[in-house]
């Protein structure tokens, strides 16, 4: 239970913030401080400091101005510092997560009287490893010939960059962060410079102690708020929880941006193979190894494992090419296809199990020879590989190995059959284009997250929060529930916004002719939008397709010239850093923008008066993940459209209506150009959860 010292730290906490931020104190904000902070203090622990009753998870939809990021920071730090737990603030965008760290932490830690340390986590992929800079910079300099298998050699242009790098990470003046480089790093370039986990040696590494990631995860031990993204929770959770961030057990997560959470976590589990991917690998493979046996000497240790590795590379490359013919078959002419229920074909699924035969003993003989590489950079010359070899070739051997791991994950799961009963997983084929090549890629991914989410995180975790803007559909929490798995003792709050919406602004519904689904709905949007949208104040046209918001340009580009910025055709930061200006100059400026754009932009003030939303967000009907779900929810005797695709697009519907009022003193309009707000059985169940604008 909530101490009364805690309870009166906090609120001691939040005065002081009153008076030096000089901020006005909003109910709402108190609301969440106080749900928030008597949720977590409800924790008990036994004598192992490990949760000892069902309680701690809270889930808060705390509606624009709210203060949300001040509000859980206050609630939940004092109770993370008392209980001895680590603080760990998730987000789901690069933006929220800079301004957390960049803006209102510090500002937070200077405010307030109660000390505490911060500090950023992220995946390895994002920090600079110093032994492939290095690398690099010899390969360029011609004393080094590569063993890379699978990436190409540095680019001559590239050497100035790389040099650059090492000089400014010597000197102290970067921290090896991708993101804090000042230039954008191209993908190709920044290859070189970043190592997997299976890639790494850990502290057999001769740079260890310069290690930019080592570093970080050195900060984040003495923080007592540690600030990740969601993808980065997922990917520690599947790994068990304590790998890269503190043990589910000894942290107390906040999900901001938690509306994200369920997606980040199917793309997380998602998993995938293209066809001619994998025979180009394994062609890579087999030279590889032919390689490494003539510049070793392959000892007799690991003789037996690797012997057979050439002719299981060969069997597994037959299989693929027994496998390309009926893929195509499957495929015909179309770009997907997706098998009903999840039941893959049953002669597909024969040729998947025979891949599994042969992949097996090789991704062993694998792993047993990364072990001993490894083992090889410890040992003080008694390894059975000396340390010059051990260094050349573990980076690529574990290459190697991760990615016959990943083939192997994506057989077994395009080759399951579930049982009776249990949730289906989607699966699908693609055929996706690589510049002038082609390939057909396999997928398969679960359609519910919940039993993961749940088994990894809620039923672990210390404590947790679970806020957005955004996290009812419909009025609901239920879609949120089903989605996220969180459990039964999870109590729930809605703090509305404190703004005087019908005050600040109106929302209509154009009365246009036809609907989304008549050709004559590009003609009518076209003139509507000539009659009422006005090129001398900051207007947001949010599409739902790219080919609607292509025409509709087409149509304007010339009367709009210099007033018209298009997602697509520039960079995101790019079109808002335009627009600003434009705008401060008086000049106006109205930008087309599709999903991205309807959550995330915060335009305030006069940068953004009109948001016009064209059509009602639904979700692309041929999504495989949303068809396999629907048809999973029709079979279990519900309606998809009501229990999956509207909740859904009413999400999404408020989070572009949520552009327009950003502070308590915006005002503004929206106009909703979909008719079927109006005619149709569901729309006023969409309005009703739209902010309270006043209704035109």
């Amino acid at each position: 239970m909530l101490t009364q010292e805690t309870k009166e730290r906090i609120q001691s906490l939040y005065r002081e913030c009153i008076k030096e931020l000089n901020l006005k104190p909003r109910y709402g904000q108190r609301v969440m401080i106080a749900e928030i902070a008597k949720s977590l203090g409800a924790v008990t622990v036994n004598e192992d400091a490990e949760r000892n009753n069902d309680q701690g998870i809270v889930v808060v939809e705390a509606g624009t101005g709210t203060g949300k990021t001040l509000a859980y920071l206050l609630a939940s730090l004092p109770v993370a510092l008392e209980q001895e737990k680590k603080l760990l603030i998730s987000t789901a965008t690069v933006a929220l997560q800079e301004q957390i760290l960049d803006k209102d932490l510090p500002n937070l830690k200077e405010t307030i009287s109660l000390p505490f340390n911060f500090a950023l986590a992220k995946g390895r992929g994002r920090y600079l490893c110093l032994v492939k800079l290095d690398k690099a910079l010899q390969q360029l300099s011609g004393l080094l010939s590569t063993v890379d298998l699978f990436e190409q050699t540095p680019e001559e242009q590239d050497r100035e960059l790389y040099e650059s790098m090492l000089g400014k990470y010597a000197a102290g003046a970067w921290d090896g962060d991708r993101d804090r480089w000042p230039d954008e790093i191209e993908d190709p370039q920044w290859g070189h410079l970043t190592a997997t986990h299976r890639e790494c040696s850990n502290r057999r590494c001769p740079q260890f102690q310069n290690c930019a990631f080592f570093k970080a995860r050195s900060a984040m031990e003495d923080a007592d708020i540690i600030v990740a993204n969601h993808d980065l929770v997922l990917a520690d959770a599947s790994l068990g929880g304590g790998a890269v961030l503190p043990a589910p057990e000894k942290t107390i997560y906040v999900f901001d941006e938690g509306h994200h959470l369920a997606d980040k976590a199917l793309n997380h589990f998602r998993m995938e193979m293209g066809v001619r991917a994998q025979r180009q690998w394994l062609k890579q493979l087999e030279q590889g190894i032919g390689q490494f046996v003539a510049a070793t000497g392959m000892p007799p240790s690991i003789m037996h494992s690797l012997r057979e590795a050439p002719e299981h590379c060969r069997e597994i490359t037959q299989s693929l090419n027994l496998l390309w013919p009926l893929v195509m078959d499957l495929l015909g002419d179309r770009d997907r296809e997706r098998f009903e229920f999840g039941r893959t074909p049953e002669n597909l699924r024969d040729l998947l199990n025979n891949i599994k035969v042969p992949l097996q003993p090789l991704l062993q003989g694998l792993d047993k020879l990364n072990d001993m590489l490894q083992q090889s950079l410890d040992a003080k010359g008694d390894g059975e590989f000396s340390r010059e070899v051990a260094e050349s070739w573990q980076a690529p051997m574990g290459m190697m190995l991760a990615r016959a791991e990943s083939m192997w994950d994506a057989v077994t799961w395009l080759a399951a059959e579930e049982k009776e009963g249990e949730l289906p997983v989607a699966r699908w084929m693609a055929r996706v284009n690589y510049g002038e090549d082609w390939d057909i890629r396999l997928c398969a991914s679960p359609i519910s997250v919940a039993d993961q989410l749940r088994k990894n995180i809620w039923w672990r975790c210390h404590g947790a929060v679970l806020t957005s803007a955004t996290l009812t559909a419909l009025n609901s929490f239920n879609n949120l529930t089903f989605e996220t798995g969180l459990p039964d003792w999870s109590v729930y709050h809605r703090v509305p916004s404190p703004f005087d919406y019908p005050n600040l602004g109106q929302l209509s519904v154009a009365p246009l002719a036809s609907d989304p689904k008549s050709d004559q709905f590009q003609p009518d949007i076209e003139a509507w939008m000539k009659e009422n949208i006005h090129p001398d104040e900051g207007t947001l046209v949010l599409f739902s397709s790219r080919v609607q918001l292509e025409a509709t340009r087409d149509r304007f580009i010339r009367d709009w010239y210099e007033r018209l910025l298009c997602q697509g055709f520039l960079p995101k930061s790019e079109i808002v850093r335009r627009h600003k200006e434009r705008i401060d100059k008086g000049e106006g400026n109205i930008i087309f923008g599709l999903a991205s754009f309807a959550e995330g932009i915060d335009l305030p003030g006069k940068y953004v008066t009109h948001v016009v939303i064209v059509k009602i967000p639904f979700a692309v009907p041929d999504d495989p993940i949303h068809a396999a779900t629907g048809e999973w929810l029709e079979s279990r005797g519900r309606n998809p459209f009501m229990d999956l695709t509207l909740p859904a697009a009413s999400v999404r519907l408020v989070q572009a209506c949520g552009r327009l009022i950003r502070k308590e003193d915006d005002e503004g309009r929206i106009s909703i150009l979909d008719k079927r707000l109006t005619t149709s059985r569901y729309g006023q169940l969409l309005l009703d959860a739209l902010p309270p604008l006043k209704r035109v």
